[in-house]
């Protein structure tokens, strides 16, 4: 992104922020997005004209003129905004300028710059004039919220490392299903995705800063170093050896299970990897020819993964902890429970007058269920207000007696 000036017979500049233009920006101390570009490039161009000569700020996006005419205030007044110091100075050089500064919205035929190797480096200061904006923000724009978030920002937090290596293990492992390189920033939000129920959300946070007492924990404890090893594979345990490798009743089991309801509506399950079990809010599936993106399989991925491996969890406290042993049945009929839980929940939040803005779309609850329920012939084309509505594998009884 890039601004062209140019100032005509008149004593007038023309301010051309146009998307095929480029820029590369020394220094700049901000994630790069799209609006940081635009910034960047109205700062820039600020800076190269006179502050006596009118300007016409010509953008082919509306967000300048919420920035600095509409909602001037709001970014002003939020240090919290990830382009703030960009914001502050060209506040302080619009406030500096003698001359009038329009800003018109549109598209403009700019200079178009093909080759990477014509792009411009060039130098910003983004350090704004105190003789013509505020060091601060006003107290009476602020919020106790806005000023809870501002004194944690300034706190330093040191990073785990075996939070920093799950989270590069998560990215990875997205990336080789899908194709898809997530942030940090974007795997933290996926972890409060309202896809997956509050206690799922907080085992798989657990999940990524390693908080749990197994393997390595008990290591620097004395008399207890045996429970670092798994009682059934006698290795050293670890949440990656509880999803997918322990050879108790259950891990083989569940992994199975999901397998197979996929297999009721959809082609391949991908393989798991415990990075891909801690994204698992972050599939990408598409259609056949990449051009949508499927969100009911991804929805319905998400609630697969998430439920298992929770409720692997819960079963190996139970096994270590209490001492309690469960069959094949047992461990069957509990994951169907989970996930006929997580359907039936579906069905009632689709209710809008009763959940409001909280409430599910009906639309997107069809896509996620449809093709994997019970008689599923038999149920109205709308079965989020029928009852009885079970995923499509029946649950197995234990016979009692002999014969």
């Amino acid at each position: 992104m890039s601004a062209a000036v140019s100032v005509e017979k008149d004593l007038s500049a023309t301010i051309l922020l146009d998307d095929y233009l480029h820029l590369s920006f020394l220094d700049l101390d901000v994630e790069p997005s799209f609006h940081a570009a635009l910034l960047g490039g109205l700062l820039y161009a600020l800076q190269n004209v006179p502050h006596s000569v009118p300007a016409t700020v010509l953008c082919p996006a509306a967000y300048l003129g919420s920035v600095f005419v509409t909602n001037r205030s709001a970014y002003e007044n939020n240090p919290l905004d990830p382009n703030f110091p960009i914001i502050k100075s060209i506040i302080a050089h619009l406030q500096e300028r003698s001359a009038t500064t329009r800003f018109k919205v549109g598209k403009f035929n700019g200079l178009h710059i093909t080759n990477s190797s014509d792009y411009l480096s060039v130098s910003l200061d983004t350090q704004p004039d105190l003789m013509f904006t505020s060091p601060g923000i006003l107290l009476n724009t602020g919020s106790q919220r806005l000023f809870t978030k501002m004194i944690v920002t300034l706190k330093r937090h040191s990073s785990r490392k075996s939070t920093i290596s799950n989270l590069d293990r998560t990215r990875h492992c997205v990336n080789d299903e899908f194709d898809f390189y997530p942030s940090d920033k974007t795997i933290w939000k996926s972890l409060r995705s309202t896809d997956i129920s509050r206690l799922t959300r907080n085992f798989l946070w657990k999940c990524m800063h390693e908080t749990f007492h197994v393997g390595t924990f008990w290591d620097n404890v004395p008399d207890l170093r045996h429970l670092a090893y798994c009682p059934t594979c006698a290795v050293p345990e670890t949440m990656e050896h509880i999803a997918l490798e322990c050879d108790a009743p259950g891990q083989k089991r569940i992994w199975s299970l999901c397998e197979r309801i996929w297999n009721l509506r959809f082609r391949q399950w991908p393989k798991l990897h415990w990075g891909l079990i801690l994204g698992c809010a972050l599939p990408r599936f598409r259609s056949t020819r990449g051009t949508r993106r499927l969100r009911g399989k991804e929805r319905f991925f998400t609630i697969l993964v998430s439920i298992s491996i929770h409720l692997l969890w819960k079963l190996r406290n139970e096994r270590v902890l209490e001492g309690k042993s469960v069959t094949n049945i047992e461990v069957e009929n509990r994951w169907l429970s989970a996930i006929n839980s997580a359907l039936r929940r579906d069905q009632i939040l689709t209710n809008k007058a009763r959940f409001g803005s909280l409430s599910k779309s009906k639309q997107m609850v069809l896509e996620t269920w449809s093709g994997v329920l019970q008689n599923e012939d038999a149920l109205p084309d709308d079965w989020t207000r029928s009852k009885g509505g079970l995923v499509g594998i029946w649950p197995t009884t234990r016979r009692i007696g002999v014969g």
